[in-house]
């Protein structure tokens, strides 16, 4: 269902990297080439790719040099080169030397994009730290050096030892993420499908928060032509971590193939509203609102959005967050004033001033109605304030979030 990488991408990169792409679950096993006796670029090259894509990415590495070095016009080789490099890096035991490595895929990495490679992959690699930076799995260095141990294995394409290293670092720690989601990763690649969704719920298990570990069991619910569970799935990670752009990446591609679309109610404010400093508040208002009102649809009560917002500059947000200093646009606050334009809505309705009412208006008293607003505002119109007062609000109300990108994200294509 997702664009898929070699391998488990995400294990050779910083945590929390915010990629707008997918960085992977696992590509199917391709068989790996016999011996080619032809001894062409062409013959060469495909034996290489072959390699690559069967994961057996070390293996790879010596033809891509070699690839590289005899034609360095081939893009697809060079984007290539700099993950396998990036990749056999995990397979050095010296920290300094596995530092360089990652540095050298960097520096290839930078190279290739400045040659016009533009791909998923390789802005993946470019995510490496300059320096080599590498990604740390735990603060316990014996588990630390037991999950370089699995992703070593998982380089070389020896997927047995590295579900073992991975699952002694598990025994270790039992709330080891990284080591239950690769292990299910590996289940994924071999087409154990009962193995590897029970690794992927155990990932989800230890940690709910982390999108992941969904997005990686919809992939393989996915691959089962398990649709619908799919797209559960899909839909976790959106809720675990809606403002990184990568867990999206499911759900848009099951839509997708579904021949659906996602997109959010477009539900916007005429009226606008500054907050300035010293609790000065500025109010700015369309003025076309002034002569829509012969319209009769309803767009005047839009007048009490800016208005009630204008008072949580002051003392209103400080009693809701006695513990913040400064002010910053919240969800309350946002919900204060969309609430206020549906109060305004369904009283004119009930004195029938409406005649017809604006769709989009229609729409947000609707949202109000099956309690979906903090959804709405959390995942349509979230800021840097707002996004704040998410991860209190998903842990309280999950299935809010979810019915909402259900009912209201997620249709028909047109």
């Amino acid at each position: 269902m997702s664009q898929k990488l070699p391998g488990c991408l995400s294990r050779f990169l910083p945590a929390e990297t915010g990629i707008v792409f997918l960085l992977c679950s696992a590509l199917s096993l391709s068989p790996v080439l016999s011996a080619q006796t032809d001894d062409t670029y062409q013959a060469r090259r495909t034996q290489a790719f072959a390699l690559y894509d069967a994961n057996k990415l070390v293996d790879a590495l010596t033809l891509l040099e070699k690839l590289h070095a005899e034609k360095p016009s081939d893009l697809a080789v060079f984007e290539r080169l700099s993950f396998v490099t990036l990749a056999h890096a995990a397979t050095l035991s010296d920290p300094a030397a596995r530092k360089l490595e990652r540095a050298h895929a960097r520096k290839l990495a930078d190279e290739a994009k400045a040659a016009g490679v533009d791909s998923n992959l390789l802005k993946a690699v470019l995510l490496v730290p300059e320096d080599g930076g590498e990604m740390n799995f735990s603060g316990t260095p014996e588990v630390q050096a037991i999950m370089q141990e699995g992703e070593s294995a998982f380089a070389k394409g020896d997927m047995e030892a590295a579900v073992a290293a991975y699952s002694r670092a598990l025994a270790l720690d039992p709330k080891q993420y990284d080591a239950a989601l690769f292990i299910g990763d590996v289940y994924f690649k071999k087409k154990d499908h009962e193995q590897a969704d029970k690794w992927f719920a155990r990932a989800v298990e230890i940690d709910p928060n982390r999108e992941t570990g969904y997005r990686y069991w919809g992939d393989d619910l996915a691959a089962q032509g398990l649709s619908s569970e799919a797209r559960e799935q899909f839909i976790g990670a959106v809720v675990a971590e809606p403002y990184n752009q990568r867990s999206w990446v499911g759900l848009s591609q099951w839509a997708k193939h579904e021949n659906k679309f996602l997109g959010s109610p477009k539900i916007e404010s005429p009226d606008k509203i500054e907050h300035g400093d010293k609790n000065q508040t500025n109010i700015i208002i369309d003025p076309s609102a002034f002569q829509s009102n012969g319209k009769k649809d309803g767009t005047d009560a839009w007048f009490f959005y800016p208005i009630v917002r204008a008072g949580w500059h002051g003392e209103k947000f400080q009693k809701e967050f006695p513990a913040e200093k400064e002010y910053r646009h919240s969800l309350p606050e946002e919900v204060d004033g969309f609430q206020s334009v549906v109060n305004q809505v369904q009283e004119k309705l009930k004195k029938q001033e409406i005649q017809q009412l604006d769709p989009a208006l229609a729409i947000l008293v609707k949202i109000s109605g099956e309690r979906l607003l903090e959804s709405f505002i959390l995942i349509s119109r979230p800021d840097k304030g707002i996004s704040q007062d998410y991860p209190p609000y998903r842990d309280a109300h999950r299935e809010k979030i979810r019915q909402y990108i259900t009912e209201w994200i997620i249709h028909p294509a047109q």
